[in-house]
């Protein structure tokens, strides 16, 4: 499946910029709605019901990018995993990490663009976060966690159900999963079998006997490529919580 677009130059500044710019980097002059900035921190101080988790929980996310969704979990998690396929993503989030602020060039117009600086936002804690190179359906994990975050990350990979299948064994019982998706199935990335269709309803079959729905709804995100072309995305989020032991299905008697 290619992945290759990644790795690339103007995929990395939209990313950072989606991640670390200030608002009026990430949405065009005229938005009438400044709160679809910050898509990231958003996942992360909306997406999860944070009283209901155990103080300091232990966090991962898949599909990571360049990294402030991590970073924000650090905020309130002793210990933070974030995994993506892409090294130029990771590079940076690393840098991020170390240096506190990285340098990169941002698209104008045709081959024109201008260096931006991104830092770190105060409070976060570097320190508590393991960025890994490696694949959401397939890298194994020695540990389990209190939360899992998955965003936009669904349709994405060459097998959906196989990403849907491994989740639970990824928490904790009683751990929360947040997953978002505009469920944009492209055969570029998911061969035209493996799509979920329709997204919602697929995704509520295949983990409904292992998660109780906490809530759903729609979590919108602005994707700048330059000052005057921006992608404008509606996923869907949905919040789960993983079932005890006694409520998992009974494989032997399947």
């Amino acid at each position: 499946m290619n992945s290759a677009i990644y790795e690339t130059s103007p995929a990395l500044a939209q990313y950072l910029i989606l991640h670390y710019g200030p608002a009026e980097w990430q949405l065009p002059s005229s938005a009438p709605s400044p709160e679809l900035a910050h898509f990231p921190v958003r996942c992360v101080q909306e997406g999860f019901r944070w009283e209901e988790l155990p103080p300091h929980p232990t966090a991962l996310e898949l599909g990571c990018a360049v990294g402030r969704a991590c970073f924000e979990l650090s905020r309130r998690c002793r210990r933070v995993v974030g995994l993506d396929r892409s090294q130029t993503f990771l590079q940076s989030a690393r840098l991020l990490q170390e240096r506190g602020s990285i340098r990169c060039p941002v698209p104008l117009e045709g081959d024109q663009s201008v260096e931006w600086e991104f830092s770190l936002p105060a409070g976060v804690c570097p320190d508590r976060i393991e960025f890994r190179v490696g694949d959401a359906l397939s890298t194994p994990f020695e540990e389990s966690f209190d939360l899992v975050l998955a965003a936009n990350l669904l349709d994405r990979v060459p097998d959906p159900r196989a990403l849907l299948d491994r989740l639970p064994a990824l928490l904790h019982p009683g751990g929360q999963l947040l997953l978002t998706s505009p469920f944009s199935w492209l055969s570029e990335h998911t061969p035209r079998e493996r799509w979920l269709l329709p997204g919602s309803q697929q995704v509520a079959s295949l983990l409904l006997p292992h998660f109780t729905l906490l809530r759903k709804w729609d979590l919108p995100l602005v994707l700048r490529e330059h000052p005057r072309k921006f992608q404008w995305c509606l996923p869907e989020a949905t919040l789960w919580r993983k079932k005890p032991p006694s409520f998992l299905p009974n494989r032997e008697n399947a």
